[in-house]
């Protein structure tokens, strides 16, 4: 597909001016020295969209919402995060505001007007508020949006409490005046702030207003600017999973039924004789007759109608069993069906548990075993301790989110313990606990982290049964019980590293590579992707310098749709800045490791992608991998006696493995055997649970 109309080149922009501040290792840019947000950028897959057929036109516009869903999922744990922080204000009273201009504006108010009749909330608890007044809704208001003060005004006029309400401010673009003004009162009160945009960086995230950022980027609309389309949609999924979250979180849900809804009409009425008949064995064989007399002295309530039926309490008696369950019909429900079963941390479930967690560069996977080989998954964040030295608090909160995620399968049905009850769980429900993360030894801090995460796991740090090791020595433990290990990993990076079992553990006695992503690091996902992107720069500029007549080609076209870039009336592509219109370098390396990707996809059958693919694995088969296998390298155990563990994003794709195949054929190394491991957390936890 063309990217410009006329036969216009694409041409590279390299004179880039990009103010950077340094402030505590972090990369700030400067706003006003940005292109084009990404939310006004031309969308290459549509240049053409008023020549197609209607037919075409409706094809290309749901292919490229296809990509809304996809650009929430790095959004998750922030999405997580603020859910939790929503929900223990809701439980309280506290009120949920959300403020925007336009579409967001109109989308906050549809989801805030939806709450109550979805799950019986007050509808003084979630306000919609747009810039403009009511008017808004129907018709804009120019200007209003443009209007700061106008937004602290409105927070002000709202009296908030800050210790109960809270404040989602949503823009696209991330600088809409109206809502900064928002959130900057609201911040300044002291009240939880959440921002919702689809631009990185913004003026929103680097405001230092919002608690909880949730930057979904779908990349440039259909119709250029009109973010009413895939803007809109991100935004839309991401408001209803804040609130639907949020009402399961608070009690609203039993298993996956709206049990906390009143029946103010007659479809409503009739949804909740279903759910009485569906949840209530005491209710299945009612009459309808007899289910709206139940009802009726239940307040119209259908959690307090199904309590009253499996209780045969008075309403008055479940009325005050559903406040102390804190609105949690499973937890009420469990209080009087099993009274004898304590609710404590240290009930129920001393020692009951292995935990193996494998904190890398993209994200924190948690798996917890019980006693039966049960086994459960929770995720957080990225948690490699290179990229974050200095938030290792940040690193702790994210190992221990997935932990409790993971844990939470495990608990009483209905339970939502509170903080403190966390620490009771996390403390007393492990008999063994293995943690691996990404920078461990680079960092230096297996000194400080130790001792830190042994206490909240209930453990001496010295203790046989608490380890903290890299990510990389989780893996031997799904070896074949070989005498000789070796490790290769392509992720974001790569390392190698050589094993040998003594005394029933593994015992690493050699590294090569892992020098992280700015020093090399060859055959992981970001030097494939930085290989790829500079290929792609090299043609843009040559296409600029006349240097080369074609066009792009099918390679290059699938970089930029890949990275979501910018094009220019004129066609031209401002790559670079692109690239770097992030607010976190750590940011810009998932997003170059994120092409890799679409390189491997392509190996198959483009020349440019598969050369680099084989470039990349020669590089790290000739330096990481042989340097472990050299017979000069110290206590050197041969292939033939070895067996080699593959790990890794990039080693679970069938191309990459035969262009690692071809390099060990050509090398001549024979190893043993050759395991490819798909879930780290969950063999570490295996392993755990067989000691």
């Amino acid at each position: 597909m063309a990217l410009a109309r006329g036969g216009l080149a694409p041409k590279i922009l390299v004179d880039i001016d990009i103010s950077v501040i340094e402030v505590e290792g972090l990369d700030i840019m400067d706003l006003n020295s940005l292109s084009k947000l990404q939310t006004e950028g031309v969308n290459p897959r549509t240049v053409q969209i008023d020549r197609m057929s209607t037919l075409e036109m409706c094809t290309v516009i749901n292919t490229d919402d296809h990509r809304v869903a996809a650009s929430i999922e790095p959004c998750l744990p922030e999405i997580a995060g603020a859910i939790d922080a929503l929900a223990s204000r809701v439980r309280r009273g506290g009120r949920v505001v959300y403020v925007g201009a336009g579409t967001s504006g109109r989308l906050g108010i549809l989801d805030a007007s939806e709450i109550p009749p979805t799950f019986a909330a007050p509808r003084s608890q979630f306000l919609g508020i747009i810039a403009g007044g009511d008017a808004a809704i129907r018709e804009a208001q120019e200007g209003a949006e443009d209007d700061e003060q106008a937004g602290e005004e409105e927070m002000e006029r709202l009296g908030l409490d800050p210790e109960l309400d809270s404040v989602i401010g949503i823009a696209s673009s991330g600088r809409t005046p109206y809502v900064l003004g928002c959130l900057t009162f609201a911040k300044r009160l002291g009240c939880n702030t959440i921002g919702v945009v689809c631009a990185a960086p913004s003026m929103m995230g680097l405001s230092g207003n919002v608690d909880f950022l949730i930057a979904a980027l779908p990349g440039p609309e259909v119709v250029t600017g009109s973010t009413r389309l895939k803007a809109g949609t991100a935004t839309k999924l991401v408001l209803n999973m804040l609130s639907t979250g949020t009402m399961i979180r608070t009690g609203k849900t039993y298993g996956n039924m709206m049990v906390d809804m009143v029946a103010s009409n007659l479809k409503l009425e009739q949804r909740s004789r279903n759910m009485l008949r569906r949840l209530s064995p005491k209710c299945g064989s009612m009459t309808d007759s007899e289910l709206d007399a139940l009802l009726s002295k239940s307040k119209h309530s259908v959690k307090l109608a199904m309590l009253i039926a499996e209780t045969g309490e008075s309403m008055e008696t479940c009325e005050k069993l559903l406040q102390s369950a804190g609105g949690v019909l499973a937890t009420a429900l469990d209080k009087v069906t099993r009274p004898t079963q304590p609710r404590s941390a240290n009930s129920g479930i001393i020692r009951k548990f292995v935990l193996c967690i494998d904190g890398g560069g993209t994200k924190c996977a948690a798996a917890v075993t019980d006693t039966d080989g049960v086994m459960s998954h929770g995720y957080g964040g990225p948690c490699n301790l290179t990229d974050g030295l200095g938030n290792v608090d940040g690193v702790v909160a994210t190992l221990i989110g997935a932990t409790k995620n993971a844990l939470k399968e495990h608990l009483p049905s209905g339970t939502e313990p509170t903080e403190p009850e966390w620490r009771g769980y996390l403390k007393d429900s492990f008999r063994s606990v293995w943690i691996g993360l990404a920078g461990l030894d680079r960092a230096g801090q297996q000194g400080r982290l130790a001792p830190k995460l042994a206490e909240i796991f209930g453990f001496d740090h010295t203790a046989a049964n608490f380890r903290l090791t890299t990510d990389v020595e989780l893996l031997p433990a799904v070896s074949e019980d070989s005498s000789s290990v070796v490790v290769l990993v392509a992720g974001t990076g790569s390392v190698a590293m050589r094993f040998t079992r003594r005394e029933g553990r593994y015992v690493r006695m050699a590294r090569s590579g892992g020098w992280g992503h700015i020093f090399g690091d060859e055959g992981g996902g970001y030097s494939i992707g930085l290989d790829a992107i500079k290929h792609t720069l090299g043609v843009l500029e040559e296409m600029s310098l006349g240097l080369r007549s074609q066009g792009l080609g099918e390679f290059e076209h699938a970089i930029i749709r890949q990275l979501g870039c910018h094009v220019a009336d004129d066609g031209s592509i401002d790559l670079l800045t692109d690239i770097l219109s992030q607010n976190r370098m750590q940011n810009v390396k998932t997003r170059i490791a994120g092409v890799a990707e679409t390189v491997l996809k392509l190996a198959l059958g483009n020349q440019t992608a598969m050369a680099i693919v084989e470039d990349q694995v020669t590089s790290l088969v000739n330096n990481a991998l042989s340097r472990l296998v050299d017979p000069r390298c110290s206590s050197c155990v041969t292939p033939e006696e070895s067996e080699i563990i593959l790990a890794g994003g990039l080693m679970k794709n069938e191309g990459y493995q035969r262009a690692l195949q071809r390099q060990f054929a050509q090398r001549g190394l024979n190893f043993r055997s050759v395991l490819v491991v798909d879930d780290v957390a969950a063999a570490g936890a295996k392993y755990l649970s067989l000691q």
